[in-house]
């Protein structure tokens, strides 16, 4: 294993099976089980686009005007959900 930190490369000066430290840099790494593989690592990022089309897909069949953020908004402990809003076509008063 390599530390690249601050554009350098060189092995990590101390390498165990459960964690990698560069004294250097200040760098460590740890980690339990086995390496995640790069199948395993496609196939969450599939599953990730897929639930945000699916949240897009949700959020159009609402057929209002307002975002989730500004209907979340109008519960009492959610009002600054109209902070995060960036839904352009949004008709929430918060927004006029």
């Amino acid at each position: 294993m390599k530390c690249h930190h601050s554009g350098g490369v060189h092995d990590f000066a101390i390498e165990t099976d459960d964690m990698a430290r560069c004294p250097e840099h200040g760098v460590t790494l740890l980690w339990h089980g086995e390496p995640i593989t790069d199948a395993e690592l496609a196939e969450a990022a599939a599953s990730g686009a897929l639930l945000d089309d699916v949240l897009a897909l949700a959020e159009q069949l609402r057929g209002d005007t307002h975002s989730a953020h500004c209907r979340a908004a109008q519960q009492p402990h959610l009002a600054d959900g109209h902070d995060h809003c960036r839904r352009p076509d949004c008709a929430c008063g918060c927004h006029i």
